[in-house]
């Protein structure tokens, strides 16, 4: 009888014991659950602070080191690393914040946007964005690389005329200074046209295509309106309607540009964007933004990209150092 209770007895003191360790187990693991989780609110929160910071100021002040926490910024290899040593562990985060630009959008403003209603088919690394300012068009630029600088007013150029085949529309840069002109059924490849009046019109159907750029190059845009007065519109004629523009290439106005129907690779970069029904239908304007790739970049003709402080956003991110700290340390 007194065996069997020293047996109770050794079986209660292992049970006592087992559930002491298990309780240490999970208070231990409950209270390294909790560090991990201040651990990565201080983290996403230095993160957000900093990209605040580097978007609304200059960049030097992403540049600190408080209460355990190392934030540092690399202007050259534009990588932003968050190092915290907080709550018994240390974490390193190293962000690669690559630059936003207008180019790198397919509707891009620093006004309006209006979709009214319409969902473009555009691809979501290209969908659209409003920005703070609008890229500086270098006319000097253009007017000392054009092929011909075309000073004519009231005038229409027609691609069906023999006589508009002779003149001078060779491959390049083509600058137009004057007001109320027109360009119908033109068909121009490895071309940049340069508007500076106002009253410009498409007419009929155009094709316009810029420069394919050459391995890291800038591109060339195919269209620009320096007028901020200008309306341009995109739409169809004929009468079935069945008359439209296709232009390749990027189209910047420092006015409005209406987009009705027709087809465009994109970017677009305008003061106010508006994508409106035609003719009762809805908008038919398609992108071929995913078939043109290579203009989705930094655009000739707009000072050099590092004329302006882009806003910066995450792009690949990688976990160097995620531990909990030795206690004896």
């Amino acid at each position: 009888m007194l065996v069997a209770v020293l047996m109770v007895f050794v079986i209660f003191s292992f049970t006592g014991v087992a559930v002491l360790n298990v309780s240490y187990l999970s208070s231990s693991t409950s209270a390294e659950t909790v560090d991990n989780i201040k651990l990565q609110y201080a983290v996403e929160s230095s993160i957000n602070q900093s990209l605040w910071r580097i978007n609304n100021g200059p960049d030097s002040l992403i540049n600190m080191n408080i209460d355990g926490i190392t934030t540092e910024f690399d202007p050259v290899l534009n990588t932003l690393c968050v190092s915290v040593d907080k709550f018994q562990m240390e974490s390193e985060i190293l962000l690669d914040l690559s630059e936003d630009t207008h180019f790198d959008r397919a509707l891009a403003s620093d006004e309006t946007i209006e979709i009214n209603g319409n969902e473009p088919d555009i691809d979501e690394e290209n969908r659209s964005r409003n920005f703070s300012f609008m890229p500086e068009v270098d006319l000097d630029y253009f007017m000392d690389n054009a092929v011909a600088v075309h000073s004519n007013w009231f005038y229409r150029w027609d691609g069906d005329s023999e006589h508009e085949h002779d003149e001078a529309f060779a491959e390049g840069i083509h600058v137009f200074t004057g007001s109320f002109i027109e360009l119908k059924d033109m068909d121009l490849s490895n071309c940049t046209l340069v508007f500076t009046g106002r009253f410009v019109f498409f007419s009929n159907s155009n094709h316009i295509n810029a420069p394919i750029p050459t391995d890291s190059a800038d591109a060339m845009p195919a269209l620009v309106f320096t007028n901020p007065d200008n309306h341009f519109l995109v739409a169809a004629e004929g009468t079935q309607y069945e008359k439209e523009d296709v232009i390749n290439g990027a189209i910047y106005t420092a006015g409005t540009i209406i987009l009705k129907k027709g087809e465009l690779s994109g970017p677009i970069i305008g003061k106010t964007i508006s994508l409106e029904n035609d003719f009762g239908y809805t908008n038919n304007i398609r992108f071929r933004d995913t078939e043109h790739p290579w203009f989705y970049r930094w655009t000739a003709g707009f000072r050099e990209k590092s004329h302006y402080d882009w806003p910066k956003q995450i792009g690949r991110w990688k976990t160097t150092k995620w531990n909990k700290k030795n206690q004896n340390t």
